[in-house]
């Protein structure tokens, strides 16, 4: 067997299915002419008579919003202390001790704060820990700078675990996928056939204006039903809750900014051997925090 020079040509054989869809094409463009004929003719003579709904609903959807905008509307002042910001985690391992995270988040009290103060502190030991109790709280709560330590400890957790594992390379040369889509003929055929495909499979899915309506009542009614499946999933998940120790919360007040310090530093505290903590400050109206306080169990 000898090698064979290579002669560039257009692959007339494998596009040969191109020639079949001439007659569908010519059908999809006269039928297209008479559905613009038939939508002129009814021009006048269809109406629309609306049902009893659209009242009661107003009325429902007015007074959700004032409810929820009421609840939603006060949002408190959030303050988060993490070990990887800089200044606040100390030595290699950025660690961040309970009593020295309760430390600073009652100096920042001193800004100017006022009313009732809701702390949340996140104790761990390990990276790990720190991940998990943080993802805990963000699948309910998901806060920017939570979500950021969350992902920076799980990497690092990660990193710890996999820096002993010696990488491990496939033999050279080895086995991959051809690429067609990088060929100048499929890629020019791509582009050509792209706008002609999507017009014929739109009259793939043709359907009379009562079916169309029928499956439009269908999808509201199923969305309706799946988000009534969510709000009680989630409902169920916190109906029966048990005590997380990796989280612990505290609310104080009232008082201005020295009152709330002195409040959150006394009592007990967890010690210092919850090495790599991290803490969440709310400061507000008692109103403002009501929907946290609930959520967290106090």
């Amino acid at each position: 067997m000898t090698w064979t020079p290579v002669a560039m040509r257009w692959p007339a054989q494998a596009t040969q299915w191109l020639d079949d869809l001439e007659p569908a094409k010519n059908l999809a463009g006269s039928e297209a002419l008479a559905t613009a004929k038939r939508l002129a003719g009814l021009d006048g003579l269809a109406t629309t008579s609306p049902g009893p709904v659209g009242p009661i609903a107003k009325a429902a959807v007015a007074a959700g919003r004032a409810a929820m905008a009421g609840q939603m509307g006060q949002a408190p002042a959030c303050l988060v202390v993490t070990p990887f910001e800089s200044g606040q985690g100390r030595g290699y391992q950025r660690y961040l001790s309970a009593p020295n995270l309760v430390q600073l988040m009652a100096d920042k009290l001193l800004d100017g704060a006022s009313g009732f103060a809701l702390a949340v502190m996140f104790l761990s030991t390990r990276y790990d820990q720190l991940a998990n109790a943080l993802s805990r709280f963000n699948a309910l709560m998901p806060i920017p700078a939570l979500l950021r330590s969350e992902n920076r400890a799980r990497q690092l957790s990660r990193l710890e675990n996999e820096k002993w594992e010696l990488p491990s390379a496939a033999p050279l040369p080895g086995w991959g996928t051809l690429p067609l889509e990088r060929c100048t003929v499929t890629r020019a055929a791509k582009r050509s056939l792209s706008g002609q495909l999507s017009a014929l499979e739109s009259y793939m899915a043709d359907s009379s204006p009562l079916a169309d309506l029928s499956a439009l009542a269908g999808r509201k009614l199923a969305q309706a039903d799946a988000r009534n499946q969510q709000l009680k999933a989630v409902q169920d998940k916190l109906a029966n809750p048990s005590p997380d120790a990796a989280m612990v919360t505290r609310l104080v007040g009232p008082g201005d900014g020295g009152e709330l310090r002195r409040l959150l530093l006394s009592g007990s505290a967890p010690g210092h051997e919850w090495v790599l903590c991290a803490g969440l400050l709310l400061v507000g109206s008692k109103e403002s925090l009501s929907f946290v306080q609930e959520l967290v169990g106090l």
